[in-house]
């Protein structure tokens, strides 16, 4: 349980770099890419359900099942954090404010979790503010940057048919970076991995198990 607070406690690093430099596109082409860099991101509310496997800073790791409903058009989020053997470590709601229900240890802790729901919301929801950019990188790779409030948001449509999420912040250094991979269908990847930047950086590995559209 020690390890699983852990991750969720490395929540705010940063490190230097700026944002690629894109070839715009034409308006056919942009489009399609717009299309394409939201694929992966839920569309309407949701029950996921996915095994966790988490790195902290030197090494150690932490095996968790993270339980989630969340609607894209609302931004409402309930995530249920697990331990292997099903102790609820954490379960929190995210609408417009955070509420925890249940929090054990430092996971009880405000600032922890709201660092976890931001994780939460890279993953599954499409970028928030509006699309800056559409076109190519300089190798190649399809790319789109939303801007908000926030920072900006870099989505990368790459020749393996995987798609990689880069977050900025406001200064362009990058916080979070989160590949999609084996993307069905339906948008949701069966693989997820997130990677956050800085010296207390933490990796997360999500395996999908369950996917349900609530209506």
């Amino acid at each position: 349980m020690k390890a699983a607070a852990a991750i969720v406690m490395c929540a705010c690093a940063v490190s230097c770099a700026g944002l690629p430099r894109i070839t715009p596109a034409g308006a056919p082409e942009a489009s399609e890419l717009k299309k394409k860099s939201v694929s992966p991101f839920l569309k309407g509310k949701w029950r996921v359900v996915h095994s966790i496997q988490g790195t902290l800073p030197g090494g150690s790791t932490a095996d968790m099942i993270g339980v989630t409903i969340a609607s894209s058009d609302t931004g409402a989020i309930r995530s249920t954090l697990m331990s292997i053997e099903g102790l609820v470590l954490l379960d929190a709601e995210f609408n417009k404010s955070l509420v925890i229900n249940r929090g054990i240890g430092p996971l009880g802790r405000h600032d922890l979790v709201t660092g976890m729901m931001r994780d939460i919301r890279l993953i599954l929801f499409a970028p928030p503010g509006t699309m800056a950019d559409a076109g190519t990188l300089a190798d190649g790779d399809g790319a789109c940057r939303y801007r908000s409030d926030d920072g900006d948001v870099l989505v990368l449509m790459k020749k393996s048919g995987d798609i990689e999420v880069r977050a900025y912040d406001r200064s362009a250094r990058p916080l979070r970076t989160v590949r999609f991979m084996d993307i069905r269908p339906g948008g949701i990847p069966k693989k997820i991995e997130l990677e956050s930047a800085g010296l207390l950086g933490y990796s997360l590995r999500l395996d999908l198990l369950e996917a349900e559209k609530i209506r």
